[in-house]
């Protein structure tokens, strides 16, 4: 009997372990991201947006610009490569996800350093909390569940698909003349409520992951990303309903 109960608590202290080590790699992930966005938003911030007085300092914000718009086109495409190249060396496994996972996590910064540019620090601060706050939630709502939630991800993929019908029609009423603002919202909230339902459910498959005892290194490093990048989209869907509320933009 007591090599029972010291074996369950130690299956349960390992998956304890594997759980608080991908969100470790997450947490690190976002680390990276914020730290580029600071840093390059706080360098272009004060170079374009500052008075030129001189035409030399004309040229230098505008040679600035130049180089700030081809950074943010290349990571555009580095972003989209790697969306596709991580999901792949995972699922193959031959490789270490953590080199594309990093610079991943690095351009999504050169991306994110627009924000810093031209949104008040105080919004982006308030838009993290809360997002920080509903990640939160969602990940006690899957770990503290006892069913697998296969339900939500079925549910997500219906909103998802219901949007993007809806945003058709919308589209299709915009062109005609309609004033298409109902539909916006509805389109938004869906999409949103999708991706809430989707992380939870992202959250439950990782705890199963972590339960079967399948929790590698190079899955942790995989399921670390796969919930950066719903704490990324959570982020930026809460960003532009703040952004409404409060209208502050610079």
């Amino acid at each position: 009997m007591s090599d029972s109960r010291y074996y369950d608590g130690s299956l349960e202290e390992s998956k304890g372990l594997s759980i608080a080590k991908v969100y470790g790699y997450m947490f690190i992930g976002l680390l990276i991201t914020a730290a580029i966005a600071i840093g390059l938003g706080l360098y272009f911030g004060n170079v374009l947006l500052a008075n030129a007085s001189t035409e030399m300092e004309t040229r230098i914000q505008e040679t600035n610009a130049i180089i700030l718009l081809v950074v943010l086109g290349v990571s555009a495409i580095a972003l989209l490569v790697l969306s596709i190249v991580v999901p792949i060396v995972a699922i193959r496994g031959k490789h270490s996800v953590l080199v594309p996972g990093i610079l991943y996590c690095t351009f999504m910064g050169v991306m994110l350093s627009t924000l810093v540019i031209f949104i008040d620090w105080k919004i982006l601060g308030l838009t993290f909390f809360i997002t920080s706050l509903v990640f939160g939630l969602m990940s006690l709502i899957a770990l503290l569940s006892k069913s697998r939630l296969n339900g939500l991800g079925i549910a997500a993929i219906g909103l998802f698909l219901g949007a993007g019908l809806i945003s058709l029609t919308m589209w299709i009423l915009m062109l005609m003349g309609f004033d298409v603002t109902p539909l916006y919202w509805i389109v938004s909230l869906a999409t949103f409520a999708g991706t809430m339902l989707i992380t939870i459910w992202d959250m439950a498959r990782i705890k199963q992951i972590a339960e079967d005892g399948a929790m590698t290194r190079n899955t942790s490093l995989y399921c670390a990303f796969i919930l950066y990048v719903d704490f990324i989209r959570i982020f930026l869907r809460l960003l532009r309903y703040i952004l409404i509320i409060f209208g502050r933009k610079r």
